[in-house]
Order: C-alpha cells, then structure tokens, then sequence
C-alpha cells in the first residue's frame, strides 16, 4: 500500500485517471451518465452547472466544489450566481434538517413513529412553534436564498431540487418538487434537474476514490 500525505488533496483527482486502466468499462459508463446529465436540453449548461455548484456543497464535496466552479465559470456563471446558488444549496441543508423535526415532534408526543408520512407538515408546523427565535431564523435564511436575485426565483427552486435528491431527503424533495411544478417549471426541466444531483452523487464518489487510486497505486 503506497503512503499518501494527505486523505484529501486536488492532486487525487487526477489518480482517477487510473481507473481507466483498472475499470475501463465502469469509468466509461460514468463519462456517458456524466455526458447525458450535463448536454443542454430543457436546460443549458450554465443552469445545470449552477445546479451542479449548489449540488456540491451539500455532498460537502471539495473536488466537486473546485472542479465545477470550474466548469460553471467556463459556461458563464458569474460570481453572484454562483454565491447564490450555494445559499440555496445552504438553506436546502437546512430545511432537511428542519423537516426531520416533524419525526422529534412524534416523538416528543410519546405517538408512534411514522419517519415519512402524510402528515409530516403538521407535525414540524407544531415543532416549529417550540423556538420561535429559532424559526425566524429560518424563514428567514428560506426567504433571502429564494429570492429573485442575480439567479431566478425559478432556476433556485431547480438548484433546490438537486441538491434535495443530493441530501437524501424525502421531505425536501417532496417541498422543493412541488415547489417548482407550483412556480409552473416544467416537469423535463425538473427531471434534468434531478439527472444532475444523480451524476453528482456518483461523481462525488469517482473524486474521492482519487484516494483508494493514490493509496493503490
């Protein structure tokens, strides 16, 4: 086993290159999700770039922090685009966080468990009333990353509804999915959206397996 300095460093991405003689098959299926996920349709590159930077911070990714500030820079987005896409990408974290609170309100009820119900609104509407300090924060947090800015009210909801699928949240997904049909976001734009937070996930782990490379090697 070879030794590394570091267990996360920008040179390891490149060691992914290795894979192309190890896993030649493997790799070339992630280039062609990586391929169909990122190609212009409902959305241009630039938009599925700003999702991709929103989608990177909730993986807590760096390669994929630096590498697609990269790719979006290159696409056009500029500065305050991209800071505001991470401010949704912060305040869907956030709301993941929150929404599973309706599951501590069942619990702080003594009522039986239900993780994913129906009723999950009513449950955190009740929680949310506990701190409302608290709660403020957070409406307001919830306000300024979705307003209309340097991004549309309508591209944030899209960049929200990556990074939902990215946190593994049901409850985010089922706010930020109905969020953006209600703002009349069409269902392919959506679905792209959503293609993108997919690659994400995988490209997350190609970037970080940099490490098992270096150690391999």
């Amino acid at each position: 086993m070879a030794k590394v300095n570091s267990l996360c460093d920008a040179g390891h991405l490149a060691k992914t290159a290795r894979f192309a003689e190890w896993t030649p098959a493997a790799l070339k299926g992630f280039q062609a999700l990586q391929q169909g996920a990122f190609a212009p349709g409902r959305l241009s590159v630039k938009e599925k770039e700003l999702v991709a930077f929103g989608c990177s911070h909730v993986l807590r990714c760096p390669y994929c922090i630096d590498y697609h500030h990269g790719l979006a820079t290159k696409a056009g987005a500029s500065r305050d685009e991209l800071a505001e896409a991470v401010w949704v990408a912060i305040a869907v974290a956030a709301h993941g966080v929150l929404a599973h609170a309706s599951v501590t309100m069942r619990c702080l009820e003594g009522a039986k468990p239900e993780y994913y119900g129906t009723a999950w609104r009513e449950e955190l509407a009740k929680f949310r009333l506990l701190v409302p300090s608290a709660n403020a924060g957070f409406d307001a947090l919830d306000h300024a990353a979705f307003a209309p800015g340097a991004l549309s009210r309508e591209l944030k909801l899209l960049v929200a509804v990556g990074c939902a699928h990215n946190e593994k949240c049901p409850l985010s997904i089922d706010t930020y999915v109905n969020a953006a049909l209600a703002a009349g976001i069409e269902k392919p734009a959506i679905a792209e959206a959503a293609w993108v937070a997919i690659e994400m996930a995988a490209g997350a782990c190609l970037g970080h397996s940099g490490l098992a490379a270096a150690l391999m090697e």
